[in-house]
């Protein structure tokens, strides 16, 4: 597993994805290690989620109060 903290930018075109790059090439930091992965957007769209059980507290109403 390589995650530690994710962050996401969504580029226009591969012009925008090199001016990207090349900011982050410009501000890189002293120590630690930046990976870059560029994917399209047909890519994306095929991304598979495998979860386990789901769990959530939101609570589905039109009620204007709800009292828990």
């Amino acid at each position: 597993m390589l995650q530690e903290s994710v962050y996401s930018k969504i580029a226009l075109n591969a012009i925008a994805t090199s001016t990207i790059t090349d900011n982050i090439r410009r501000n890189k930091p002293k120590s630690g290690l930046v990976q870059l992965m560029k994917i399209t957007e047909n890519q994306y769209s095929k991304m598979e989620f495998i979860i386990g059980e789901s769990h959530s507290d939101v609570i589905d109403s039109t009620e204007r109060l709800v009292i828990l």
